[in-house]
This record gives structure tokens, C-alpha cells and sequence, in this order.
């Protein structure tokens, strides 16, 4: 298969595996598993065909990535990051490194204030002992994003779009410890349209030190896949876990900004690598 449009450095090229399977611990103490190309799997087709991929080279510079994939045909795209375990027909994306990621990144930019239109990201995830994931990394990173809703600027121009701010909307986060509460997703809520980046090392607007609400979505299972269910529209972010709602949050401060999906893991931890397991992983737009 042909990847579009891209150029890819030595490194690049002999990490992306591509159009071949090969066999590793899928699970920590499992028998080795058959690495399977995710466009294989009828489950995951349609939000792959909705998708682009925004993958790192492990223990590359921090912030770096690579794009596959960039017209959504994922035939073929395998490697050691990025499969389907033919045993459990989980789609595992792993990363290791420091500010590195491993996403799909829906393609589709959409405003948030439609009150007909409600794009919807689910997913049904495990995090494979994500505890030893942070172990070594100092105590201040033990942080993981396995979903988000980043933002597009105001207009689409090709590059991150007019308006564009370096803070997503949302950041579905697993925290090994947050004021004493262990081993739990948080939902991250950007909660004004602030460029809050440090200039010369300061923050310009006083209104930035009050940016994030930090809700806590519950504890993260050892064993048992937590369902997300996300969705945005109507000038309103609702997050339901696990069939009960804990995030409504209004948008009206949101409604000028382009928005969109992403899922997989970012490491926000250092000298380790992340592991999720995604056993459901579906992009919608539900029109009313």
C-alpha cells in the first residue's frame, strides 16, 4: 500500500512496520498474541475510514510525531504500536517516551453549537498496568490521555487553523495520584477560549491561572474495560462513563472555535510506555 502525500526520516520508516503481522506479549504474562492490521477488523472500520494516525517514533523528541494514513486507508498499517491482538480483538496502541503519542485523529473539524448535530466519540478502554507505565518518571508526571477534543482554530487553513489555541477542549486523563485519590480517569475541561501558552515564561492573561476544571470520572479497573461515551453539540460537552452521566458542561464560550476527536494514548510521563486496550472505539454524528 502506498502512504500518500508523506516523508518519512530513516528512523520513521524502519519503525512504521507495514503490511506484515508478527507475535509479542499483547498482555503482561499472556501467551504471545498474532499483531493483526486494525483495517482488518470490521468493528474498527469505520472510524479508521474517518481517521488519519498521529504516531511518534518511541523515545523520540518530545512533541514529535509522524502522520499516516492521511487519506484514512489504513490496509496494511501494522506494527508494534499500533494493532489488533488477534486473541482478543482488543485495537492496542502503545507508545514509550516523554510528550510522545500514538492517536487517531478524527479528520472532521466541527462547530459545537449546532443544536441538530451531535458528534459522538465512544469507547470501551483498558489501560494495561498503567502503574508500572509511571514508575520511573518523576512523581509530578503520572499522567496518560487516552481521549480528547482538540480544536481546529476558527478557520480551517491547511496548518492548525486561524484562532488556533495549544489547549485542547477536553483531555480524558488517567492520574496514578491527584490529591491523594489513586488510579483514576479525570476529565481536563478547558473552560475559557484563552491562549494560555507562556510567553518568556509568564502567562499574559490573569483569567489563565482559572482555565481547567478537573472532574473526576472514577476509578480505573485493573481487569474490566471503563466505556466512555462523549458527545458534542448543542453548546454542551456530556460525558457518560460506564452508562452514568458525569460531565454537562456548557459550550457557550466555545461556539466560534473548530473542534475535534482524538483517541489513543499521549504520554504525560517519562521513561516508560503507555499501554490501552480499546475493545470499542466509534466516531458518530447523530443528526436530530
Amino acid at each position: 500500500m502506498k502512504l500518500k502525500h508523506l516523508k518519512y526520516s530513516t528512523i520513521a520508516l524502519a519503525f512504521l512496520t507495514v503490511g506484515c503481522t508478527t507475535t509479542s506479549d499483547a498482555h503482561k504474562g499472556d501467551i504471545a498474541s498474532e499483531q493483526v492490521a486494525p483495517a482488518q477488523y470490521a468493528q474498527f472500520s469505520p472510524i479508521l475510514a474517518a481517521s488519519k494516525l498521529q504516531i511518534s517514533v518511541p523515545n523520540a523528541k518530545p512533541g514529535s510525531k509522524e502522520e499516516v494514513a492521511v487519506d484514512s486507508n489504513f490496509t496494511g498499517i501494522v506494527n508494534d504500536n499500533f494493532y489488533v491482538d488477534k486473541s482478543s480483538e482488543a485495537f492496542v496502541f502503545k507508545m514509550e517516551g516523554y510528550k510522545l503519542r500514538n492517536e487517531l485523529r478524527i479528520m472532521e473539524n466541527f462547530k459545537t453549537n449546532d443544536p441538530n448535530t451531535i458528534h459522538r466519540l465512544s469507547a470501551e478502554l483498558l489501560l494495561v498496568d498503567p502503574y508500572n507505565s509511571i514508575k520511573d518518571s518523576p512523581k509530578k508526571r503520572n499522567e496518560m490521555t487516552v481521549l480528547q477534543v482538540h480544536n481546529k482554530g476558527t478557520v480551517d487553513d491547511g496548518k492548525h487553523g486561524v484562532g488556533y489555541i495549544p489547549h485542547p477542549l477536553l483531555r480524558v486523563v488517567w492520574l496514578g495520584d491527584r490529591n491523594g485519590i489513586k488510579n483514576h480517569y479525570w476529565a481536563v475541561i478547558k473552560t475559557n477560549d484563552l491562549n494560555c501558552k507562556k510567553m518568556d515564561g509568564k502567562v499574559l492573561d490573569p483569567e489563565c491561572k482559572n482555565s481547567y476544571a478537573k472532574i473526576d470520572l472514577g476509578a480505573a479497573s485493573p481487569t474490566e474495560a471503563t466505556s466512555f461515551d462523549i458527545s458534542v453539540g448543542a453548546e454542551k460537552l456530556v460525558i457518560d462513563v460506564n452508562g452514568e452521566t458525569k460531565v454537562d458542561h456548557s459550550l457557550d464560550y466555545w461556539t466560534h472555535m473548530l473542534s475535534y476527536f482524538k483517541a489513543g494514548v499521549y504520554n504525560q510521563f517519562e521513561n516508560g510506555q503507555s499501554e490501552a486496550h480499546f475493545n470499542k472505539l466509534e466516531y458518530v454524528v447523530e443528526n436530530k
